[in-house]
């Protein structure tokens, strides 16, 4: 066999490897959580967390709207009676009953350990006379039905006291039984699912089966009734399904226009495929070696780990550039391949700086971009030239290339008078240089975010920004702690500073409460003996507080409860969400709501001299765990220039060829993030990873317009080829430019503008025809 065909049978086994990994072995998430990282601090870790599998992701907002308040109410009733019984749907609350049987017969039993309201004055005959007067006028009220079936057991009424205080939030009003808007022309309801909120799939499964259980709710009915959803489920699968919709369309887009431009360009369908090679092996093989690596690629990797890759599809186009019919492809490729070496080895290191980011997202980005990027420059340069079948030359270059490359050489100054506009822009714009709000950075849609706002405003639910986060080495502490708490949260409740909370301590006494309120509980011969004085002149049957007073006694020597007595019910899921054990410590987390004064909450907390009680906005933290991140990543690309200097000092081995390489890099970057500040938008993480693709697309663009070798028609050719590989770079991302969504819209004007600042300063700086060596 001819030596040369052996890269391309090694190329072959290869890529079946590959493709059987891929089908086999090869697994790809889609939850989003996958991607956060661990973060630096024990607030970060807690936060992401919650955002992972907390009860603040797995709430669901349902709204019935479109109908009168009757029909509301019947489609209420009726759609969470289906609800209740999904699998995948631990809660469904809309104001009628709220426990389970189970749930209720258990909190029943362990009415007296539960209870907040139990003290030995509660046993006193005057308490126990005040209390079954006060049944008396319940059973003369509406309540009747309810409360004459615990009285012979319940005559204090602990156990519907305990419902009341576990109520969690000022509910809304009802009508019919049902949640209602005040308007009465939304009916509400919340459902908790057992799926994390960042998991889109099972999100958007559960989300399909509530729509579909409604519209079988209206089908052959005559109403003109909708559904509305929010919550971080809704919003998981909206971004996600936004995303995958607008890179599909803005991909085939940019794709057409790519095919048309390259067949325009070299006019032969040949060399347009053919220029597909590198790029799909690089594709194939950077998700082997993510999924090798992680043990998972996500699928927003693939979309922005395949944009990044767009420097790889500039060395086929080098190649076919430079064909002529005087050697072979083979034989060009040995003569351009030291220079292409140099910007692929610069373009790694690079991207390499993303693996050390400490970030999920940017490490499978990093990898999946150095691997996808060394194999297609392998493939290139071993087995690209093979396939070009010999004696074959595009079409003909035109020849007054070279003429405007002169005038551009010309025009030097216009790189600093770039740079300094784009400096004097930075100063004097109003734009921050730095985007600290994720918000405004989420594609979520500002109706869908009103929608929420309306429906947590309209439910009283917390909206889960603010948290009261505390810490104890064990669980009977923390459940303590808790409890000393709560009468400071009352206090800021009935200042005004919030509109309510939920702790632990309100469903999970600690051990010693309990055992506390066993001692309260008197012993059946003295309860018997203050009953029988306090129902005296009652019309109570005589016999009839038989189940009372056995029930007192039972609690008295009754185990306490604990967390894992709820095991398997919905509350018992809650518990959960509220206290958890984090890294060999006890935490627990209480959601605040309607929180008015946040830097005065924090300051306010601060002065408990607690220090296992910490107050966390969320919004606040995560905006400084990105920014954490985004200091750390640009840190690496400082390191990472360095580094790129040192190896193209080595490599070009001369001063002022490393300054015409180096000085049309630095001040594209600059023009960039100038064009960026001054056109309104602030510098995210996103906009920091898109420029190692800028520097990458400089390395290359300026190492060829330096290329010793080039002289004549060799100098033509290396010009046609860099105007199509920034042309079609320009094509791919400024289709991404118009992107709505914020980050694709950041990464494609990022790369667009910077492809066509960093073509022209390196041919501005460029000279026409001598180089130094």
């Amino acid at each position: 066999m001819n030596a040369a065909r052996w890269p391309i049978l090694a190329w072959l086994v290869l890529m079946a490897g590959a493709l059987w990994l891929t089908t086999t072995r090869l697994s790809v998430h889609s939850e989003l959580g996958d991607l956060l990282p661990e973060g630096t601090s024990a607030t970060q870790r807690l936060l992401l967390t919650q955002v992972r599998s907390g009860l603040a992701g797995r709430m669901l907002l349902l709204a019935i709207e479109g109908a009168d308040p009757d029909e509301l109410a019947r489609l209420s009733t009726a759609l969470s009676g289906q609800l209740r019984g999904h699998a995948q749907i631990d809660f469904v609350g809309n104001g009628m009953q709220m426990l389970s049987s189970e749930e209720q017969q258990l909190l029943f039993r362990a009415r007296y350990l539960l209870s907040r309201t139990v003290a030995p004055e509660a046993f006193s005959t005057e308490a126990l006379h005040a209390a079954l007067e006060q049944r008396l006028d319940e059973l003369r009220s509406p309540l009747a039905p309810m409360v004459k079936a615990y009285i012979p057991a319940d005559p204090t009424g602990e156990f519907l006291r305990i419902l009341q205080s576990w109520s969690g939030w000022e509910a809304p009003a009802t009508y019919r039984g049902v949640w209602m808007s005040a308007d009465r022309h939304r009916a509400l309801l919340v459902v908790e699912t057992t799926a994390a909120g960042f998991d889109v799939d099972a999100q958007d499964a559960i989300q399909q089966d509530i729509r579909a259980a409604f519209q079988r709710l209206l089908d052959g009915a005559a109403s003109s009734a909708r559904l509305l959803m929010s919550g971080p489920g809704v919003f998981s699968v909206e971004i996600q399904r936004t995303i995958e919709r607008e890179v599909w369309w803005l991909s085939t887009m940019a794709a057409t226009m790519v095919f048309l431009f390259l067949y325009a360009s070299y006019r032969s369908l040949t060399l347009v495929f053919l220029s597909l090679i590198p790029l799909s092996s690089g594709i194939l093989i950077g998700m082997v070696a993510v999924n090798s690596w992680f043990g998972f690629v996500h699928g927003i990797t693939l979309g922005f780990g395949i944009t990044l890759l767009g420097v790889a599809d500039d060395y086929p186009i080098h190649l076919f550039s430079h064909l002529t019919r005087r050697e072979s492809a083979p034989a060009t490729m040995r003569a351009i391949w030291p220079t292409m070496r140099l910007g692929v080895l610069t373009t790694a290191i690079g991207f390499s700086s993303l693996l050390l980011a400490g970030f999920p997202a940017l490490a499978q980005l990093g990898l999946f971009a150095l691997v996808g990027l060394g194999t297609a420059a392998l493939v290139t340069r071993w087995v690209l030239p093979v396939c070009i079948p010999a004696g074959f030359v595009p079409r003909e270059i035109r020849a007054d290339l070279l003429g405007m490359l002169g005038q551009l050489a010309r025009a030097k100054g216009v790189v600093p008078m770039a740079v300094v506009l784009a400096t004097i822009g930075l100063i004097w714009s109003d734009t921050p240089l730095w985007e600290e709000d994720l918000a405004k950075i989420s594609p979520v849609s500002e109706e869908r975010k009103q929608l929420d706002q309306e429906l947590r405003g309209a439910m009283g639910a917390p909206d889960m920004r603010d948290l009261l986060v505390i810490e104890a080495p064990t669980e009977e502490d923390l459940l303590q702690q808790s409890e000393r708490v709560m009468p400071k949260l009352d206090g800021l409740r009935d200042a005004g500073l919030l509109a309510g909370y939920e702790l632990v301590s309100r469903y999970v006494p600690s051990r010693l409460v309990q055992q506390q309120r066993q001692q309260a509980l008197p012993d059946r011969a003295v309860l018997e003996r203050r009953l029988g004085e306090a129902a005296r002149g009652l019309p109570f049957a005589p016999g009839l507080f038989e189940p009372f007073l056995a029930g007192v006694e039972t609690a008295r020597t009754q185990p306490p409860v604990n967390r894992d007595s709820f095991q398997g019910t919905p509350l018992g899921l809650k518990i959960g969400a509220l206290m958890m054990e984090h890294h060999g410590r006890w935490l627990a987390v209480a959601p605040l709501r309607g929180v008015v004064d946040r830097q005065g909450l924090t300051a306010t907390v601060a002065g408990w001299s607690e220090t296992a009680v910490t107050y966390v906005d969320l919004k606040a933290e995560s905006n400084r765990l990105m920014m954490e991140y985004r200091d750390r990543t640009v840190q690496l690309l400082w390191w990472g220039a360095l580094a790129i200097t040192v190896a193209l000092g080595i490599g070009l081995k001369s001063l002022l060829q490393l300054w015409r390489v180096l000085v049309p890099i630095v001040a594209g970057l600059i023009v960039v993030v100038g064009i960026v500040n001054v056109s309104g938008e602030s510098m995210s993480l996103f906009h920091v990873a898109t420029l190692l693709l800028v520097i990458g697309l400089g390395l290359d663009y300026a190492l060829f317009f330096n290329r010793a070798e080039d002289q004549g028609d060799e100098r033509r050719r290396t010009v046609f080829g860099l105007l199509v590989c920034s042309t079609t770079t320009i094509l791919v991302f400024g289709a991404l430019a118009f992107s709505a969504i914020p980050v694709l819209h950041a990464i494609g004007m990022t790369a667009a503008c910077g492809s066509l600042c960093c073509l022209l300063f390196a041919g501005f700086l460029a000279e026409p025809e001598a180089h130094v060596a």
